[in-house]
């Protein structure tokens, strides 16, 4: 690839490339991401729906937190079950609200660990619903507040707190 054809102008992914250069030589050029550039807004973009849609679905006891978390963390139930070391069959079953249900607390501790939230999650969903709110020079502030959730010594206890961005 010659040095033109690879420089893209994308700052906030920045790769190093060797390309053929002008003068014939091959060495190293910093240049932006071409998928970056221009596919990330749109997989964010459906990853958002993805996540609604599969948060409208565990509202409507159609499906487990643990599927919920399976689908977002793209993972299959081969991987799943190897990962949290539950049987297949097991994973199979906790995929179903029923099987969910019926679940050991061991069970979901191993669950929470992968997926890396905390247990508590399993059972709760937090949403902060954004409300654009204008600051004192016109510009909008959409993120007033953030949700912070800090482990403890008990991998059974998280504690929430929202904060405020000013």
């Amino acid at each position: 690839m010659k040095e033109k054809e690879a420089y893209i102008d994308y700052e906030p992914h920045q790769l190093m490339l060797y390309v053929e250069k002008d003068d014939g030589t091959f060495g190293p050029i910093i240049t932006g991401s071409y998928l970056s550039k221009n596919y990330i807004d749109d997989f964010f973009e459906k990853m958002e729906k993805l996540r609604l849609s599969l948060l409208q679905q565990l509202k409507d006891n159609k499906i487990s937190p643990v599927e919920y978390y399976r689908v977002i963390h793209d993972f299959n139930i081969f991987e799943l079950s190897r990962r949290t070391e539950i049987s297949l069959f097991k994973v199979r079953r906790h995929l179903l609200v029923k099987g969910f249900l019926k679940a050991k607390v061991s069970d979901l501790i191993k669950y929470a660990e992968v997926f890396d939230v905390p247990v508590s999650n399993l059972f709760q969903v937090i949403t902060v619903e954004s409300r654009d709110s204008e600051t004192k020079d016109g510009v909008k502030d959409e993120n007033k507040y953030k949700v912070k959730q800090t482990k403890t010594q008990s991998p059974l206890l998280v504690i929430t707190k929202f904060e405020s961005n000013k």
